[in-house]
């Protein structure tokens, strides 16, 4: 899975965003697969921390700003996924086989689910206020 057009919402700063997080997720997989992922854990999990208060604080400025319709129940999800993070690290301090499988899981599910479907909307929708004579296709 690397980042390509399927991923694409057409707004740049968010685009550039799912991009890093895709290919985080890629280093991770290819990380596992070479018994190397042990140095990464701890940074993967620090960037993810990281990178979901960052993001997640732009998108729902965006959704204020434009009064997104969906941004309750968008924000709820950032609220769900930002939750299971902290419990993932609060619970995996240090390396583990399960714990690394886990993350690649999670990562893996919010990508599938929340970028190609939540974000997918919330992108068309910062568009048509952004470039309002945008022809949407």
């Amino acid at each position: 899975m690397g980042f390509d057009a399927k991923y694409e919402t057409g707004v740049v700063w968010q685009d550039f965003q799912h991009k890093q997080l895709i290919d985080l997720f890629q280093k991770i997989k290819e990380a596992r697969l070479h018994k190397k992922d042990e140095k990464l854990f701890s940074y993967t999990v620090a960037f993810l921390a990281m990178y979901v208060n960052h993001h997640f604080s732009l998108e729902e400025e965006y959704m204020e700003k434009y009064q997104y319709p969906g941004k309750d129940a968008h924000r709820k999800e950032h609220q769900d996924f930002v939750k299971e993070i902290k419990a993932f690290r609060d619970e995996n301090k240090g390396y583990s086989q399960r714990a690394s499988d886990d993350l690649l899981t999670r990562m893996e599910d919010w990508i599938l689910s929340h970028i190609l479907e939540d974000d997918q909307k919330l992108g068309e929708f910062i568009l048509t206020k952004e470039q309002p004579n945008l022809k949407q296709s």
